[in-house]
């Protein structure tokens, strides 16, 4: 598996900041009248290509293994938490702790975006939704 530089780039900020808008435009070269949402079209497919996934992967799995405070540690917390909550009567924070699972496992809907590509003067040429992490 080889990465560009700019995608190893784009994996490093977004592993950095987890902000995929923040890495695209700290890993290419983005005009500043760049549009967001084609930042944003940009960064989400870089996040699908199954390269950049795989990077992202092996990043967090190194960070895992050198971490001092692991997600499973976190994930156990989140659990002891939860109980804790349920035998205090008390379901916002049950809740709350089930959120914070639900997050730590990537399990979040998909936020989607309305993306107005524009022609030649600001023209529409085509409207498309995209499903954005």
């Amino acid at each position: 598996m080889s990465l560009t530089p700019k995608q190893e780039a784009f994996a490093l900020a977004f592993f950095e900041t987890g902000n995929a808008a923040e890495a695209y435009r700290r890993s290419y070269d983005v005009s500043e009248n760049a549009k967001d949402q084609w930042i944003y079209v940009e960064a989400c497919q870089l996040l699908d290509n199954p390269k950049v996934a795989i990077r992202l992967k092996e990043l967090r799995e190194h960070a895992e293994r050198h971490s001092i405070y692991t997600r499973q540690q976190a994930l156990d917390e989140y659990e002891k938490a939860r109980s804790l909550a349920i035998q205090a009567g008390n379901p916002s924070a049950a809740v709350s702790a089930i959120n914070g699972k639900v997050k730590l496992y990537g399990l979040e809907a998909p936020v989607k975006t309305k993306v107005e590509l524009t022609g030649k003067d600001g023209a529409p040429i085509q409207t498309e939704t995209v499903d954005c992490r």
